[in-house]
């Protein structure tokens, strides 16, 4: 939850870098009176009156309204000058309803996606500098709620479940830092307790050796001492000892068995 509170002061921080200039040409005295115009044709098309309408719902905070007329605007003024603006605020409009990363991902992956539209689009926009800050927490948002999900299905015992999700991460999110640590960290835990020493051995490596910053470093060092000493070949003798305490344990079963 401390994540996206401060996810979503970033993203207001950025959007008010970007709303002071834009908008300077449009007379909103006279598109308010033309909201009101008898004439359907022009309240429905009409690029001003559209995009007053979206600043106004974004403004209320009603973000599900202002989406719709946010795309009803990108999909009659593709050309517009005002397009840039409006997939960036379509954008922010995803951002400010996005909750917790244990809830609905759908609100990060939209808002990526008109990021991605407006950063390859329209490049070296007023708001691309804005545009890739905003893309890059929600990439490495998306690549923690991954990890969530993984980690539920660590903590639930679905461990197949957990090193699939976990992999996807490394493999989907290859810059989201602090996600890829806190992945190859319950890698390591899940293959320790599926008896996968050698791969619980190998995650536990990485993370001590390319994630000297990561906040359970210290938890790591530890298990890593401990899987070395639990991957040891054990020796002969404790082989032949532990072989007659079996044969005992056995051969004492079948004797209370039979009596």
């Amino acid at each position: 939850m401390l994540v996206c509170v401060v996810f979503l002061l970033v993203v207001n921080g950025c959007a008010g870098s970007g709303q002071k200039k834009v908008g300077a040409g449009i007379d909103h005295a006279a598109v308010d009176e033309a909201v009101f115009d008898p004439d359907l044709t022009r309240v429905a098309y009409d690029p001003t009156i559209i995009m007053k309408r979206a600043e106004g719902f974004f403004e209320r905070k009603e973000f599900s309204e202002a989406i719709v007329e946010y795309d009803h605007f990108l999909d009659l003024h593709k050309a517009h000058k005002l397009t840039p603006y409006a997939l960036y605020k379509t954008a922010l409009s995803y951002v400010n309803q996005i909750q917790t990363i244990d809830r609905d991902p759908e609100p990060m992956i939209k808002a990526r996606k008109s990021l991605e539209r407006l950063l390859s689009k329209f490049p070296g926009s007023r708001y691309e500098a804005d545009a890739r800050a905003v893309h890059e927490t929600c990439y490495n948002l998306m690549a923690q709620q991954e990890v969530y999900v993984g980690r539920f299905y660590y903590r639930t015992g679905g461990y197949l479940a957990a090193l699939h999700r976990l992999e996807d991460v490394i493999e989907e999110y290859p810059e989201a830092t602090d996600a890829i640590a806190d992945a190859l960290y319950y890698l390591a835990l899940t293959y320790r307790k599926i008896d996968d020493l050698d791969l619980a051995l190998e995650y536990t490596k990485k993370i001590l050796e390319g994630h000297p910053t990561f906040e359970k470093y210290e938890e790591t060092t530890v298990m890593l001492a401990e899987l070395q000493v639990e991957v040891l070949p054990l020796q002969p003798a404790t082989r032949i000892a532990k072989s007659s305490t079996d044969w005992v344990e056995s051969l004492r079963s079948m004797l209370t068995f039979t009596h």
